[in-house]
């Protein structure tokens, strides 16, 4: 240890910046006393005469000179350090891993995150695809800080999650659809169709079946599909109807039409989730825009 402190290089700054001792004791907020004993210590352990001083005038030495220019680089670096920590701890630097399910790349989520990053410009958000399924064990494993998905159908009592946005489902059919010319259907209408569901323990599947159920029929499974490409090209290849969220209806191209229901439909609920009691700074700002612009309930 060279036995230099910040209070050491600070006072050799404040004597060459103010050109006078008692100046350099006012900026530092101390007496001049106190500006000599700190100087005669840094010159007493760096073992070389520093500043020269008369009834006139300070002046620093060759050796100050070369000594003041390391001395201002090291105090710029220590406050560049203290400026790091407290932008990360306000959330406007370091990094957020987000997990995205595909659902969420398509909906809400996209838009917050373009403003999110707009806002904070200093963070480094780090995207992933993350089916909401593997969101919570991925938490766990600290491999992302925040997940984006769709309602679970099971609760996992670590995971915290928000619902942001609800979106209706529509009927997803080829153009050639004896029913494709309509308007809306009824989910009656449909009880003869053979269906592309989503996979078993999904909230979607059991949301659609509870409402065929609820129109007199259980559905036709002709096959599965995790995601909604797949989905849209089984439709397309005549395998069945589906159903997908509304704002999926930009990518479903001129061979496919997507219909309403009447009355009550199945809904899609993205929702923002992160693990119980542990959350990063920049999560929490990106919890609090969603809290601002969605009514997430957050009080951070």
């Amino acid at each position: 240890m060279t036995g230099i402190e910040l209070r050491h290089l600070r006072c050799l700054v404040a004597i060459a910046e103010e050109g006078s001792f008692s100046r350099a004791a006012q900026r530092l907020g101390t007496t001049q006393p106190a500006v000599s004993q700190l100087l005669k210590r840094m010159e007493d352990v760096l073992g070389a005469l520093l500043v020269r001083r008369d009834r006139v005038s300070v002046c620093l030495t060759g050796t100050g000179e070369e000594v003041l220019q390391q001395a201002r680089r090291a105090l710029a670096a220590v406050e560049g350090v203290v400026d790091t920590a407290q932008r990360n701890q306000r959330g406007e630097a370091g990094r957020l891993r987000i997990g995205l399910a595909t659902p969420s790349l398509y909906g809400v989520v996209p838009g917050l995150i373009r403003r999110f990053r707009e806002r904070h410009p200093g963070v480094s958000v780090e995207l992933r695809v993350l089916a909401t399924a593997e969101q919570g064990q991925a938490l766990r494993e600290r491999r992302v800080d925040m997940g984006f998905g769709i309602s679970p159908l099971h609760r996992e009592d670590d995971v915290r999650r928000y619902p942001l946005a609800a979106e209706a489902m529509q009927v997803v059919m080829p153009v050639w659809h004896p029913l494709a010319g309509r308007h809306s259907l009824s989910m009656a209408m449909l009880r003869e169709e053979a269906w592309i569901m989503p996979p078993l323990e999904t909230i979607i599947r059991t949301d659609i079946q509870k409402h065929c159920q609820e129109a007199g029929f259980f559905p036709r499974i002709a096959a599965e599909s995790a995601d909604f490409q797949s989905t849209f090209g089984l439709v397309m290849a005549g395998a069945g109807i589906a159903m997908a969220a509304e704002s999926f209806g930009n990518f479903s191209g001129p061979d496919l039409v997507m219909l309403p229901l009447q009355g009550s439909a199945p809904r899609l609920v993205h929702v923002l989730a992160h693990l119980e009691g542990e959350l990063t700074p920049a999560a929490a700002a990106l919890l609090r825009m969603a809290a601002e612009e969605f009514g997430v309930e957050y009080a951070g």
